[in-house]
């Protein structure tokens, strides 16, 4: 049983991580040279994970990931993952002229591969639907009360009257 022993301790990692934000959860469940392999290029150990959980900690307003499948052979684990995640703007000082909250969920699917070792996780491949994200993020702004509170709006790309977000903007 080996594979489902595996595919149980992946899935408590992430539970932990990224839906109870439990960052001593990566000390206790990956080797000490953990490496994430992202399309980005490699997080190497423990504490570059921490970071880049930190940071989509400060950067979203929710972060909820579930598992839609799961299969462990031996010491390599696959999950389907469904990111559900939030953005808050006018939330962050950068958004001083949104004079409301605006909470918008950005969902998001990936996928993970877990090679475990000794009972910890040594290595991990993610790759996450970027242009799905991304597309969703797109819908966000087409979002009237987001395009009309947008910072840059103000500053927006007007010209003779032909503005693409509308009279509400300020030189229009």
């Amino acid at each position: 049983m080996p594979g489902e022993d595996n595919a149980a301790l992946v899935a408590k990692f992430l539970d932990e991580l990224w839906n109870q934000q439990n960052l001593s959860i990566i000390d206790q469940l990956t080797v000490e040279n953990y490496v994430v392999h992202i399309p980005q290029g490699d997080l190497l150990g423990r504490e570059s994970l921490k970071i880049v959980a930190v940071h989509y900690f400060e950067s979203f307003s929710r972060i909820h990931l579930n598992i839609v499948n799961q299969t462990g052979q031996d010491s390599q684990v696959v999950t389907r993952i469904q990111w559900e995640t939030a953005l808050m703007l006018g939330m962050h000082p950068l958004d001083q002229e949104i004079d409301r909250e605006i909470n918008r969920e950005i969902p998001a699917r990936g996928v993970s591969i877990d090679r475990i070792d000794n009972g910890q996780i040594a290595e991990s491949w993610n790759m996450l639907d970027t242009l799905y994200w991304l597309f969703n993020i797109q819908e966000l702004s087409r979002d009237p009360r987001f395009v009309q509170n947008l910072p840059a709006s103000s500053r927006g790309p007007c010209g003779a009257g032909q503005c693409p977000i509308g009279p509400r903007c300020g030189p229009c």
